[in-house]
């Protein structure tokens, strides 16, 4: 796997447009606060969590259900998981985005906390991921049959089709969620407890390595191009925090 380290916007948008000149613009990019985690979907990270997965699926669709004005389709389970994963619940998904900044956010927003931590950006190649998988060179969305029986089994006991054990599938999001169009959301659906990275070709998988004493940089830099707390997560919580920190109160 080619890993890059990067110092400056500049080395970001050098190295991803010569990897748009390879693949295309369909690429998506995952942030990460330590350059060090794997890509595994949270559920997967302890066993405790994956014992749960079905519980925590279904105690989320109950209680959500009861306090949402428009909850998706009870065999919506894409739509469900999408909901957990995006309000912080562990999931066997991980989040991608369009765009390279977002990632970086992601990547550098916890540098207060994290000063002396390297963080990272993935850069993945849906298209070769999926045909690799057997599931062709196409993206699925969400929403198609496909990623939802991947999905069931996160809901039921022994809802498993042998075809998709084992498997992992890059799909769009289709949900209408104003935080997911805003994050340009994506996602790997995780029917493996295999690292992605242990997976993906050399040419399906990119990582960009963002040094700690960079991160506050990248955050400063991202603000002039309008990428800030509010943008990635519109809600007024949000809003005040970065009106909190604008005028340092």
């Amino acid at each position: 796997m080619i890993t890059q380290r990067i110092h400056s916007i500049d080395e970001l948008l050098h190295f991803v447009n010569d990897l748009n000149e390879k693949h295309g613009d369909r690429l998506w990019y995952r942030g990460d606060e330590n350059a060090k985690n794997p890509l595994v979907p949270s559920i997967h990270r302890t066993k405790k969590r994956i014992e749960a997965e079905r519980f925590l699926a279904n105690d989320f669709y109950i209680r959500a259900k009861q306090i949402m004005d428009n909850p998706p389709a009870k065999k919506d389970y894409s739509g469900w998981v999408a909901l957990m994963q995006h309000y912080g619940l562990p999931t066997r998904m991980l989040d991608w985005s369009k765009s390279p900044l977002i990632a970086v956010f992601f990547a550098v927003e916890t540098y207060k906390e994290y000063p002396k931590m390297d963080s990272v950006v993935w850069v993945l190649v849906p298209s070769k991921l999926n045909e690799k998988m057997g599931f062709g060179d196409c993206v699925y969305p969400l929403d198609a049959e496909t990623t939802q029986e991947m999905l069931l089994p996160a809901f039921k006991h022994n809802h498993h089709n042998p075809e998709l054990v084992d498997r992992i599938l890059a799909c769009s999001s289709v949900n209408n969620n104003l935080r997911m169009y805003s994050q340009q959301s994506n996602f790997t659906v995780h029917n493996s407890l295999k690292k992605l990275e242990d997976i993906c070709d050399e040419d399906m998988l990119y990582k960009i390595v963002i040094p700690a004493n960079k991160k506050e940089y990248f955050i400063d830099s991202l603000r002039v191009f309008g990428i800030t707390e509010s943008f990635i997560y519109p809600d007024l919580e949000h809003l005040s925090n970065e009106l909190k920190d604008t005028y340092g109160i």
